[in-house]
Parts: structure tokens; sequence; C-alpha cells
């Protein structure tokens, strides 16, 4: 659906721009163009020279029309090469048409809003990570968990790592000229990023990776609510982020992740393993049960967040925990966490197997969740032993 708004302050920020400072025609024609565009006109060249230049059309005129919208393509060139460049609605006049095609560049709009909050989710997160680790040197202030989920991970023989997805970016020239760092939800990796440069070779040599990385709020809130149970000394922790994460690294230990399914680096074929497998571009996942395959949408809408977080834990055969808890949003993790955590939401206190997926709705609104609910749970069937190393 288009955006009259968008439209409407591109279309002001294009009149007043320095480009079409020269008060003339070609601002009338460019507003008049746009109106009518907006409201599914394509009008001709006879109402165009009647309409804009206030005369009877003749064929002399008829031929001036052309001219003048030939032009007019030309100053809209000009401005998005310099004035627009940063612009994330785009006005063309396609050849031979009288009419405005609207383009929205989101990847453009992401970029800013994300070097518009970058610093302060970072901070954020950064605060609540040190404030988890705060509590978890008051050992009188903490209590043992009452979900069953939780109690297996305090064997003492193993301590807990906790995995906090974080995102990957990599270096790219940004909209100032300079270098800068850049994300693409479809790059969620070193080998994604070179995959996506095998298919475009012509992008070798202008963009490479870096250390750059941040963390949604699921990430440290979900840590948060982890430390009240697992703080002061009730288990031995740790914490890594995935991009930190190396195969070594999870032996001997219980681990639990937190994240975004576009975190999970190399630990995404053990979801895939075991019967969860996530469409990224759609923000979607198939669920594998005994008999049937599931779909799950996670949608949104101007008024609500409908999304869908998944879970899956299993037990090693030296009986160590592992536990999986991802979203596509920061809502659905967010709100997946509070249940799990919630003494009275019961749900996962009796198992008959330690190896099961779940799935949860959450509808809310923002970091709001109205209704949290557990939609089924199932065993996993496949071999422990084929899913983690």
């Amino acid at each position: 659906m288009t955006d009259h708004r968008k439209i409407s302050q591109t279309l002001e920020k294009l009149l007043n721009s320095k480009t079409f400072s020269k008060p003339g025609v070609y601002k009338d024609l460019l507003n008049y163009l746009v109106n009518c565009s907006l409201k599914g006109e394509t009008p001709k060249e006879q109402q165009i020279a009647l309409d804009v230049f206030g005369k009877k059309a003749d064929l002399d005129k008829e031929l001036n029309v052309r001219v003048y919208i030939l032009n007019l393509r030309n100053k809209l060139k000009e401005y998005y090469q310099n004035e627009g460049k940063d612009d994330t609605v785009i006005l063309e006049i396609p050849k031979g048409k009288y009419q405005v095609e609207f383009k929205f560049l989101t990847y453009k709009s992401f970029r800013r809003s994300l070097e518009k909050y970058s610093l302060a989710l970072f901070i954020s997160g950064f605060l609540l990570v040190v404030f988890s680790f705060i509590l978890l040197l008051n050992n009188d202030k903490f209590r043992q968990p009452k979900q069953a989920i939780w109690k297996g991970f305090l064997k003492p023989d193993y301590p807990v790592l906790i995995v906090l997805g974080d995102h990957y970016f990599f270096t790219d020239s940004v909209a100032t000229g300079r270098l800068g760092s850049s994300r693409d939800t479809r790059i969620n990796s070193d080998e994604d990023l070179d995959a996506y440069l095998k298919i475009h070779p012509e992008a070798i040599g202008k963009i490479r990776k870096n250390n750059t990385t941040y963390i949604n709020r699921q990430a440290p809130i979900g840590l948060f609510r982890l430390m009240n149970m697992f703080g002061g000394g009730v288990a031995q922790v740790e914490m890594k982020y995935s991009s930190q994460l190396k195969w070594e690294d999870t032996r001997n230990k219980h681990l639990i992740f937190i994240g975004s399914v576009k975190t999970l680096r190399f630990l995404k074929p053990t979801l895939e393993k075991a019967g969860l497998k996530y469409d990224l571009e759609h923000a979607s996942f198939t669920y594998q049960t005994a008999d049937s395959t599931l779909f799950f949408d996670n949608r949104h809408d101007n008024y609500l967040n409908h999304e869908y977080s998944s879970l899956v834990h299993f037990c090693t055969a030296d009986k160590r925990k592992v536990l999986f808890l991802l979203s596509d949003d920061d809502l659905g993790n967010i709100a997946a966490m509070k249940y799990l955590t919630d003494e009275q939401s019961g749900g996962f206190s009796d198992k008959s197997t330690p190896n099961f997926k779940a799935v949860f709705e959450v509808k809310g609104r923002e970091l709001t969740d109205f209704k949290v609910s557990l939609v089924r749970i199932d065993p996993i069937k496949e071999s422990i032993s084929e899913i983690w190393p």
C-alpha cells in the first residue's frame, strides 16, 4: 500500500531543494504528476499542457510537454545523485510515461535506524549484562529455579555456558561515501558473506569482514532472568557471544542459547536436524513432527505483533543439558523467557522425555506481550548423537 505521508514529505523536500530552487514550471509539473499518480490517474499530453501551462494544447505544445518531461526526468536524476542520495523514497518517471513511480528503499531506512540507535542498543545491552553479573556476586539474593526445565542445569559436574546471539556486520561504503559497518539480514556469518561474494564477484574488494556486532534486547533481558536463578553461587556460569563461540567451548558444559535465529551461525544445522528450519527472508519456519510438517508465520500489522518463538531442549549421553530459545524479533523471546521463568506458568514441570521441542505463540506490541501461550510440544525422535557432537 502506498505511503502517502512519506511521499508527501519527499515531494516537499524535492520542491525545496537546490535542484528545484529556481521558480518555474518544473515545480508545478512535478507536483501535478505526483498528485495525479497518487490518485491513480495517467494524464495525456493535452491535459498536462492545459492543467500545467494553462493554454490550449496544440501540436507544438504537445512536443514541448515531452521536452519538459525529459528535462524533469533529468532534474530528478541530478537530485538523487547529489542532494537526495540518502533518500529512502525515490520518485521516478519511466521513459514513455507521464506517471510517477515511487520506490521505497527499506535497506537505507534500516541502515539509518541502525546508525541512529546502534549506540543506544549497545549501551543498554552492555549495562544489562554488567548488572546481571553484579547480581551474580550477591549470594543471598537468589532463589533456586522452580521450573523443572532449569533444575537440570544445576548438576555440579558441569558449568552453565550462556550464549547470547549477536548480529553479523561487514565493512562497506556507507551513505556518506566513507567506509563503515553494514548489515544484511541474509548475511549472518563469514560463510554467508563468502557465498554472497561468489555470486557477486563485482563486490570483492568493496565489502569485507569486520568485528562490529550488537545484540538485540532479547539477549540481555533473557540473561537477566537466568542470572536471577543461576547467580549467587547457585551454579558456575560462563557467558559468550555467538560470534565468539567455537565447538570446543561447548564441551563438558551445559549450554543455553538465547537470541535471534539470525545469530545461530554454525549452530544452525543443530536446529535443522531437530526438525526446525527457518526462512529468514519470509520471517517464517517449518516444524517437523512425527507425521507432518507445520508452518509458522511471524507476521505483523500496524497494531499488533504476532510472533512464534521456538524452543529445543535435549540431554547428551554424558547428562549435559542443551537448550535453544529462538525468535525472529525481540518480543517472542522476551515473552517466552518470562513464561519459562514464571512459577505460575507450569507448562514444563513434568516431561516424560528430556528431548523435546516446543512452539510459543506471542501477541503484543513492541516489547509488551499481551498473550503468551504454549502452542505445542513434541518429543525429538532423532538421535541426539546425530544432532550434537
